[in-house]
C-alpha cells in the first residue's frame, strides 16, 4: 500500500497532474489548483450553511477536496441529462455523507432536476445499511463489464465511484463482495474512503484485507489534490479494483475559509461530460447493435417473447409426457435455460448449491465469471447492484437456507423496490446425511412478512412457469421462488382427473386457485402450497373414496392472493372448513383458515424428522393424516350445525378471516 509521507509535498507547479480520457487515453485539459481549493471552499460552505446542526459536517468537510478533484476532472455526467447510461456512476451510501451529496448535487446543476423522493441519478442510489452501499458498487462494475463484453468499449465505457467510510470496509457485506470483485476482475470500480485520526487504527485492519482480495490500495493525504489526483489517475490505469484511503487532517475552522460565490466553477465538468455524450450519442447512432442496446437499456423485451416463453414451455411439457413426474428444481433450471435464449440481458449469479444451469452470460473468447461459492450475503448485494446499474434483470440462486445470509440485502432491494429474481432450492433443508441437522421452518413466514417481497411457492410444472413469469414482469421489487428438489409421490399436472386449464390463462396470477373442484358440496376444503399439494392431492382422493366432497386449492403466492377481491378469495376458500398443508411453520396460515380451521406443518426445527429424501423435508406430513384431521373437523361442523341449526361462517371484514385463532395441529413425529 502505497501511503502519504510525514511531511505534505510542497506545490510543484501551478496545475494538478490531468485525469485520462476515457474515450482517447490521452491526457485531459489540467484544471488550475487554485480552482479545485475554491470549488472545495464551496462544497464546504454549502454544507455549513445549509445544514450546521448536522453532526456529519466534519466528515463531509473532511472529503470535499477529494470530491472536488472528482468531480471536477474525473467523474463523468452532463447534468442536462443526468440519465445518460453512459455516465459515470457515483455511490455514497454512508449517511455520514448525506450532506456532502446535497452539497455536489446542487453546485453541480443537478438538485433543480431531481424528482420526488428518489435517489438522483447523479447519486445512484439512496442511503441504505452499512456496507451495502459498496456492495451495489461493486453489483454496479460488474454488470458495466459484462455489458462492455457483448456491446464492446464504443457504447459501454464508464466507471464506478464510491465514497465509504471505514465502518463500512469491515462489514461482511463488503469484505464477501470484494473477494467477490478481486475474483472476477472487475476493474472499474474506485472506492474513496474517509479515514478521521482516531478512525485510522481499526481501519489498518480492514485494508489489508482488500490488498490481499486483489484490489489496488492507496493512502493519500484528503487536503492534497495533487496525491489525490494522482491516486484517481491512476486508478484509471489499473487492472484491479482500487481502495484509495483518504486521511483526513484537522478539521479546518469555517472562519479561515474564504467565502466563495461563482456559479461558473463547474463549468469545465459540464461541458467536459456534454462533449462526451454527444461523442456517444454519435457512436450510437452508427453502432451496428443500436436497436438492441436502446431496447435493453429501455427495460423493453423482445416482441411476443410471452408466445416464445409458452411454446418453449410446451416443447418441455413434450418431454414432460414420459417423465411425469418431476421435482419444481429441474422446472426451474429448464426455465433458466429458455430465458438465456429468449432474454440475454437475465444475468444470473449462481451459489455454490444454487441452480446449476441457465441465465449466465458467456460473450465474447471466454465466460465471464458469475459463480459466487460460498459468499452469498455478498452475492446479493451484487445483485441490487445489478439492477441499479441498469440493462440486466438480475437473478440468484442459492439454497433456501441461505436467506439468513442475503436477508440484509433482500430488505435493501425491497425498500428500494428494486425487480431482483431468487432461485431457492430446498436442498439445503433435509436433515438427510450431508444436510443440516434443523429446518427453518420460521423461513417462510417471515419472507411472507416483508414488504414489497412477492413469495412464490410453486408445486407442478405449469406453476413452475407462471411464478417465473410473473417475477420476469414484477418490477416494483424483489421476488422469490421457492423450489424443492424432490420428486412428489402424486404428479398433480399430470392427472387424469384434473380439468384442463386453458393454455393461455396464467392460474398462478391471482395468488391461489381451486386445482380440483369437490364432484358434490363441499364438506372440507385442502390448501397446499410446494410439493405438500400432492400429499393433499392424494388425501382428497382418499376422502372422496369416503364420500367425502373435498375440494384441494393451491396456494403459491400469498402476496398476489391477498390483493385479490374478497369475492374471489371467498369462492376459492369457500366456507366448508379448511386445512392447510405446509412443510413450515403455520404462523400466519390463521389468516386463511379461520376459527373452524385447522394447519398440519412442521413445529420445533424438525430435528427429529426423518432423514429420507422427500419425507426428510415433511415426514410429519402423510395423507393420512390429513384425512384424519378433516375427519375430526367435518365432525366437529356437522354438530355445530345440529346444535345451532346452521353452520357459522366466519367473516373479518376487508381480509377474510384474518386474526381468527387457529387450532394448530401440526404433527410431530
Amino acid at each position: 500500500m502505497e501511503q502519504p509521507s510525514n511531511t505534505r509535498p510542497a506545490h510543484t507547479g501551478p496545475t494538478a497532474p490531468g485525469p485520462v480520457s476515457p474515450d482517447s487515453g490521452a491526457p485531459m485539459a489540467r484544471a488550475p489548483l487554485d480552482q479545485t481549493g475554491r470549488l472545495a471552499a464551496a462544497i464546504r460552505q454549502f454544507v455549513r450553511t445549509h445544514e450546521p446542526d448536522s453532526h456529519h459536517v466534519i466528515h463531509a468537510c473532511a472529503m470535499a477536496t477529494a470530491c472536488a478533484v472528482l468531480w471536477s476532472r474525473y467523474l463523468r455526467f452532463d447534468p442536462v441529462a443526468p440519465s445518460w447510461f453512459d455516465r459515470d456512476r457515483f455511490v455514497v451510501s454512508s449517511v455520514r455523507y448525506r450532506t456532502l451529496v446535497n452539497a455536489l448535487v446542487s453546485l453541480s446543476g443537478q438538485a433543480a432536476l431531481r424528482t420526488g423522493d428518489a435517489p438522483h441519478p447523479a447519486t445512484t442510489m439512496g442511503f441504505g445499511p452499512s456496507g451495502q452501499g459498496l456492495g451495489a458498487a461493486i453489483g454496479m462494475a460488474m454488470a458495466e463489464q459484462h455489458m462492455a463484453a457483448r456491446f464492446g468499449r464504443t457504447l459501454v465505457n464508464h466507471r464506478i465511484w464510491a465514497i465509504s467510510c471505514w465502518s463500512e470496509l469491515s462489514t461482511g457485506v463488503a469484505l464477501e463482495a470484494a473477494a467477490l470483485a478481486g475474483q472476477m476482475g472487475l476493474e472499474r470500480i474506485t472506492v474513496l474512503v474517509g479515514l478521521s485520526e482516531h478512525e485510522r487504527v481499526q481501519a489498518e485492519a480492514a485494508l489489508p484485507r482488500y490488498a490481499a482480495s486483489g484490489w489496488s490500495v492507496r493512502k493519500v493525504a484528503a487536503d492534497q489534490p495533487d496525491q489525490i489526483a494522482t491516486a484517481l489517475a491512476a486508478s484509471i490505469r489499473t487492472h484491479r479494483p482500487c481502495l484509495i484511503a483518504c486521511l483526513s487532517p484537522p478539521p479546518v475552522a469555517e472562519t479561515d475559509e474564504p467565502f466563495v460565490d461563482d456559479p461558473g466553477l463547474w463549468a469545465s465538468a459540464s461541458r467536459r461530460g456534454a462533449t462526451a455524450r454527444r461523442s456517444w450519442l454519435r457512436r450510437l447512432g452508427k453502432d451496428r447493435q443500436r436497436i438492441d442496446f436502446e431496447r435493453i437499456i429501455s427495460g423493453q423485451r423482445p416482441a411476443l417473447w410471452h408466445t416464445d416463453w409458452r411454446r418453449s414451455w410446451q416443447g418441455a411439457g413434450r418431454h414432460h409426457a414420459s417423465h411425469p413426474a418431476l421435482p419444481t428444481t429441474s422446472y426451474a433450471r429448464r426455465g433458466l435455460d429458455i430465458l438465456r435464449e429468449l432474454l440475454p440481458e437475465v444475468l444470473c449469479l449462481r451459489s455454490r448449491l444454487g441452480l446449476a444451469s441457465g441465465g449466465n452470460v458467456a460473450h465474447g473468447p471466454t465466460a465471464l465469471p458469475t459463480r459466487c461459492d460460498t459468499q452469498v450475503h455478498g452475492m446479493a448485494a451484487l445483485l441490487n447492484g445489478i439492477a441499479m446499474h441498469g440493462g440486466f434483470l438480475p437473478c440468484g440462486t442459492a439454497t433456501f437456507v441461505a436467506v439468513d445470509r442475503m436477508r440484509p440485502a433482500l430488505r435493501f432491494a425491497a425498500m428500494m423496490k428494486r425487480q431482483v429474481i431468487y432461485c431457492l432450492t430446498d436442498g439445503g433443508l433435509s436433515p438427510e446425511e450431508d444436510g443440516p441437522a434443523w429446518l427453518p421452518v420460521e423461513q417462510l413466514a417471515s419472507l411472507r412478512a416483508m414488504p414489497n417481497v412477492a413469495v412464490f411457492r410453486p408445486a407442478t410444472r405449469r406453476e413452475t412457469m407462471e411464478c417465473m413469469e410473473l417475477a420476469l414482469d414484477r418490477t416494483d421489487g424483489p421476488s422469490l421462488l421457492t423450489l424443492y428438489p424432490f420428486i412428489p409421490a402424486v404428479d398433480v399436472a399430470s392427472d387424469a382427473t384434473l380439468p384442463e386449464a386453458p393454455a393461455l390463462t396464467n392460474q398462478c396470477a391471482r395468488g391461489g386457485y381451486v386445482v380440483a373442484e369437490s364432484p358434490s358440496a363441499r364438506q372440507v376444503t385442502l390448501i397446499a402450497t410446494g410439493q405438500e399439494l400432492a400429499t393433499a392431492r392424494t388425501a382428497q382422493l382418499m376422502l372422496r373414496e369416503r364420500g367425502i366432497g373435498a375440494a384441494l386449492v393451491s396456494l403459491p403466492c400469498w402476496e398476489l392472493f391477498a390483493a385479490q377481491k374478497i369475492s374471489y378469495r371467498e369462492r376459492v376458500l369457500g366456507t366448508a372448513p379448511r386445512i392447510g398443508v405446509e412443510a413450515a411453520s403455520g404462523f400466519g396460515w390463521e389468516r386463511w383458515l379461520g376459527q373452524e380451521g385447522a394447519f398440519i406443518g412442521i413445529d420445533g426445527f424438525g430435528k427429529d424428522a426423518p432423514a429420507d429424501g422427500q419425507q426428510g423435508r415433511s415426514g410429519a406430513i402423510q395423507p393420512e393424516h390429513i384425512v384424519a384431521r378433516a375427519m375430526e373437523l367435518i365432525h366437529a361442523a356437522d354438530n355445530s350445525t345440529q346444535a345451532h341449526g346452521q353452520r357459522h361462517r366466519p367473516h373479518d371484514g376487508d381480509l377474510p378471516f384474518s386474526g381468527a385463532s387457529i387450532r394448530n395441529a401440526a404433527l410431530q413425529n
